[in-house]
């Protein structure tokens, strides 16, 4: 795959208007939530309160979750014993000699810069703790007067017509364009009364887009209830308007994305360092909206906003992410050095939050069959088998790896082309039973990509003579009829070949690190192939990695890894030495 410097993917709020309010029933959780009170006034009975819940204390369930605010890199055997905790079957620890060291000692890195304590501690919600009924009902939102006679505010698509240094809702002076996207506009505004910058999402004065953003309203009320102090890196809601026919969301005002950033860098990976911050800050953030029964449904790098996009200028180094970009986008003939940026910007400080809960949904309420950007989209998506929480898991995978590589590892549009890249990336062939029941829920993939062509099917056929029909045979149905049909005569040849550039996550991530890395061996035996090349605490930082990648790409959501589960994982308890931490 090569480096791509044009690279463009649309950008807004995903459409999201099939939301419902659903019921939960009440439990008890630990003292430290004690009582919440009311956030919102009932004024006029046309909105449904968040009601007041006396919380109880009891005893929370499940494992303690370790604080990791503090990286260590851990050497040798503190390797192998976090290994061991965490149950994974690839690391034969007999088979390792561990090289020779000047000590047993924990060695303090920065792998996680710039973050306090706060910021990497996950105050779980018990998992015996359930919303009361109710739950946030249409939130009220505040209608600011306007003068009569006024001419049209809006475009004929119903977007709110932008104008610099214009006064928005009596009160919000505009400064600047941010973004555009299905839903509305998004604008800098500087608050007159409050003396500050904020951001307003102005929603288009259209009934559909009206509704979609009430859900959205729901959704932020509930994050903003159980996180007054926004520890958990979600977007903060401050309030809300309805001006001249436009919903306002008002939040704080960040900095650009993830995505930006990396377009801003040449699309020049992040840090080993930044990369392990980030996705600390990240799965925290998923953990907390899944303990509230929510799901994103649309992770991806250009949601996830930057506190401080401030950086330092430093000279393409020897670090293993970076100076194997150099080599692999050095060595094609196209790609002359000069293409090849001799700075890279780094991070003062990767501090991040989630934004755009637009097409978020409880669990509990419908789903629509498709949600997510294609490149994120997990597997029982594009299958139509049904999705919950574990999507947004896969999604998680699909950042992580691109922010390692600096690009997306599914970059495509089609379905086929997908399921195939899923299989090469995953390393296994669709579950069965997932096909199975695409094709009892009457799918397009499930019936058109696991099939046999028509020949061959009519060459399995058995004929029922009693009832007049004529079936495919079981054992023939088994081998065959659940296997993904790719390349098929009509494939086109740029499908075959995007899939042929893809490899098993383990060998493919690895290479494009400069590392060879296959988990087909040992931890002990790859180290010996990569001692040349990379240091020893250095390889366990990355081999951990690829190992949480493993887990999260399973096609099967029901044995992929839960964001729970991911807070634990033992990279978060490793470091690495790079330009994110010197």
């Amino acid at each position: 795959m090569s480096m791509i410097t044009n690279r463009k993917r649309p950008r807004g709020f995903a459409n999201s208007n099939h939301h419902e309010s659903a019921l939960l029933e009440e439990d008890e959780c630990d003292d430290m939530y004690g009582e919440i009170d009311d956030i919102f006034e009932d004024d006029n009975n046309d909105i449904t309160i968040l009601e007041e819940r006396k919380l109880k204390s009891s005893v929370s369930r499940g494992r303690r979750w370790r604080n990791n605010s503090d990286s260590f890199l851990l050497l040798e055997k503190d390797v192998w014993e976090a290994y061991n905790m965490f149950n994974v079957n690839n690391l034969d620890v007999a088979e390792h000699h561990l090289p020779p060291s000047t000590g047993m000692k924990k060695q303090r890195t920065n792998s996680l810069p710039q973050l306090p304590q706060v910021k990497c501690m996950y105050e779980k919600i018990p998992t015996n703790y359930i919303l009361q009924h109710p739950k946030v009902g249409n939130v009220k939102t505040h209608v600011v007067p306007h003068k009569l006679n006024l001419p049209p505010c809006d475009d004929e698509d119903g977007h709110y017509v932008i104008k610099i240094n214009d006064v928005f809702a009596n009160r919000f002076v505009i400064q600047k364009l941010l973004g555009q996207g299905t839903f509305g506009k998004v604008v800098a505004c500087y608050d007159k009364i409050n003396r500050e910058t904020v951001a307003i999402k102005i929603i288009r004065n259209i009934p559909k887009y009206r509704d979609a953003a009430k859900i959205e309203l729901r959704v932020l009320t509930t994050l903003k209830k159980f996180d007054n102090e926004n520890r958990n890196h979600c977007i903060h809601l401050r309030e809300c308007l309805d001006f001249r026919g436009h919903i306002s969301i008002v939040t704080d005002l960040l900095k650009i994305s993830l995505y930006d950033f990396l377009e801003n860098n040449k699309f020049i990976p992040y840090p080993g360092s930044h990369i392990q911050a980030i996705s600390k800050q990240l799965i925290r953030s998923v953990t907390f909206f899944h303990d509230l029964n929510l799901i994103h449904t649309d992770l991806k790098p250009e949601n996830i906003l930057l506190h401080d996009d401030s950086y330092q200028r430093k000279l393409l180094g020897s670090s293993t992410t970076i100076s194997s970009f150099l080599r692999l986008n050095t060595a094609n003939e196209k790609r002359r050095t000069d293409r090849v940026p001799k700075f890279l910007r780094i991070l003062n400080n990767p501090l991040i939050q989630i934004i755009d809960f637009g097409s978020a949904i409880f669990n509990d309420e419908y789903h629509s069959s498709v949600v997510c950007t294609r490149h994120y989209r997990a597997p029982e998506i594009v299958l139509g088998t049904g999705w919950s929480f574990p999507c947004d898991m896969w999604s998680v995978g699909c950042i992580l790896v691109e922010l390692v590589i600096g690009e997306p590892v599914f970059r495509t549009h089609d379905n086929l082309e997908h399921l195939a890249m899923i299989e090469k990336v995953v390393g296994e062939s669709i579950c069965e039973n997932m096909v199975r029941l695409s094709k009892e829920k009457e799918n397009e993939c499930g019936i058109k990509y696991f099939t046999a062509d028509s020949h061959t099917r009519k060459s399995h056929q058995i004929e029922d003579l009693e009832n007049d029909d004529c079936y495919i045979d079981d054992d023939y149905m088994d081998d065959n009829l659940l296997k993904l049909r790719f390349p098929t005569p009509s494939t086109p040849d740029k499908f075959v070949k995007s899939v042929d550039q893809l490899s098993r996550i383990d060998l493919f991530v690895s290479e494009r690190i400069g590392l060879k890395i296959n988990f087909d061996y040992s931890l002990s035996t790859n180290y010996q192939n990569n001692q040349h090349l990379i240091n020893f605490g250095n390889f366990t930082f990355w081999w951990f990695f690829i190992d949480l990648l493993k887990k999260l790409f399973v096609i099967d959501p029901d044995s992929r890894m839960t964001a729970r589960e991911a807070l634990e994982h033992p990279w978060f308890n490793l470091g690495i030495e790079d330009e994110g931490t010197t």
